[in-house]
């Protein structure tokens, strides 16, 4: 087993697995350094496969800068052929004259929007971690209906969950999804970002006037239990 070919490269790898990584996302590098050594007889790194199989990613879906390039592009063409759909960005501007960076992002789709005014009168309301080149943070608003079927109705790209980030994805459920229907009761894993952002809601501040006056708060028993067990670490309790 020979160690290494100049024309082993990246691109030559990345040709040769596209097929195997298609069929399987979670194709491992080592199962890639497998199959070079099997058919052409010689070893390659670990990162080379790495960067083999991401090459394959970007082939097949863009580069994360692309896609974060067409992202409203193709929010305002989903929005134009979903009727009641609903989109916003915030960009920090670039202040040395290029482009500006895309901070924030959220979106609603018509038919959820319209599914939501027959569910229950509650929005489970949440945040996870992204993974990727780029990191950040999901949020979601997940409703529920008769049968106790999940309807997800909007969702939102964020830098990380704080008070500021959360009220701004709040103000946008309430103004794109909730609309005029009352006592909606949002429920959560009272993250103190998300508590302070219904505080406002309800109560205004010194800059914002009450937007959501009837929003009600309730915790989420999955999050407590987990919250419980974590904090005592006993099981008998």
């Amino acid at each position: 087993m020979q160690n290494v070919h100049r024309n082993i490269t990246t691109d030559f790898i990345a040709n040769e697995i596209y097929g195997m990584v298609m069929d399987k996302m979670h194709l491992e590098p080592k199962m890639i350094i497998r199959h070079i050594q099997r058919k052409f007889h010689f070893n390659i790194s670990y990162a080379k496969a790495w960067r083999a199989k991401h090459r394959v990613f970007e082939r097949r879906f863009g580069t994360y800068e692309a896609s974060y390039d067409n992202l409203p592009c193709l929010s305002e063409t989903i929005a134009k052929r979903n009727a009641g759909s609903a989109y916003s960005f915030q960009k920090i501007p670039n202040h040395t004259g290029g482009p500006s960076i895309l901070q924030r992002a959220f979106f609603c789709l018509g038919p959820c929007v319209r599914a939501f005014q027959f569910c229950l009168p509650q929005l489970c309301i949440d945040g996870t971690f992204l993974t990727g080149k780029y990191r950040g943070t999901i949020l979601t608003a997940i409703g529920a209906d008769g049968n106790n079927q999940l309807l997800p109705v909007a969702f939102a790209f964020i830098e990380n969950e704080n008070t500021n980030s959360w009220f701004w994805f709040l103000q946008l459920v309430k103004q794109h999804v909730v609309g005029g229907r009352n006592n909606i009761c949002l429920i959560n894993d009272r993250h103190v970002g998300i508590l302070q952002a219904i505080n406002t809601l309800q109560n205004g501040s010194d800059t914002f006037l009450p937007a959501w006056p009837d929003v009600h708060n309730r915790w989420c028993m999955r999050h407590m239990d987990a919250n419980f067990h974590e904090h005592f670490k006993n099981k008998d309790l």
